[in-house]
């Protein structure tokens, strides 16, 4: 099995810079590159625990092949932050906690052993009355839509509505993420809207904003729909917003003028 080489690496760079490009502005595309390359990592590391898991072997097993303890294996692969009585293993409240459960239930009608990031499009999308439920339906993304895209995407088996479910790396850091941004707004839990937010992060590159782009909702169309209806609920999340999300700039703008 091969690998990229360095020099191809380094290839890959130089050819998507211009010519003049300074050095900081090649570091700044190999560093989303590297990230590129992490995120598809963790993908791939994630299908075969996955495939692993289905097949039942054992906690210890998977350690043992990925060079690490039961415990580690676990806590990477299926752990989320030990809870409070009587919240979800996410930690998250409200609208946010039923985006997650809904996840949950599409997880496993769809035979799935964990809760990916694809998931949790399910999840918004069974908020329609949240803000981020509002903004995928005026960019046309709807349940059939997603749902299909996940089963292209993920396959799907029988139901599993009392198997364990695991969650997936890439949606515990989506879901970090997304608190992240809550606290960067100025809002005292997480919402939907973050947890969009988080989705489409470029620093990301998650699965969710992959599935959301077959749907036809670009990252890039879903920050700005996101931007214009917060700013519009919100204006004083203006320079906030802006720091955080500079691809609103154009409606903060239209809001200061």
């Amino acid at each position: 099995m091969s690998e990229p080489s360095l020099d191809a690496l380094i290839s890959a760079v130089d050819t998507a810079v211009a010519p003049d490009a300074s050095p900081l502005d090649r570091l700044a595309t190999a560093r989303r590159l590297a990230d590129a390359l992490r995120a598809r990592s963790d993908e791939l590391l994630d299908h075969y625990v996955d495939a692993a898991r289905a097949a039942e072997s054992s906690w210890t097993e998977i350690g043992c092949t990925l060079g690490v303890t039961k415990q580690a294996a676990q806590q990477r692969y299926v752990a989320l932050t030990p809870p409070a009585a009587g919240e979800l293993p996410s930690g998250l409240k409200g609208p946010a906690a039923g985006v997650f459960l809904a996840a949950a239930t599409a997880a496993r009608e769809h035979g799935h052993h964990y809760l990916r990031p694809e998931h949790l499009v399910l999840g918004l999308l069974a908020q329609p009355d949240e803000l981020a439920g509002r903004a995928l339906i005026e960019l046309g993304v709807t349940p059939e839509a997603a749902n299909t895209s996940l089963v292209e995407r993920l396959g799907s088996g029988p139901a599993r509505p009392d198997g364990s479910l695991g969650v997936a790396p890439q949606t515990k850091r989506l879901l970090e993420l997304a608190k992240a941004f809550a606290k960067r707004l100025g809002h005292n839990c997480t919402r939907t809207e973050h947890i969009l937010l988080a989705a489409v992060a470029p620093r990301l590159h998650s699965p969710a904003a992959a599935l959301l782009a077959d749907c036809g909702a670009s990252a890039e169309a879903v920050r700005d729909q996101l931007s214009a209806m917060l700013l519009h609920e919100a204006p004083e999340l203006a320079d906030r917003l802006h720091k955080r999300w500079p691809l609103a700039t154009l409606q903060i703008r239209g809001i200061r003028n």
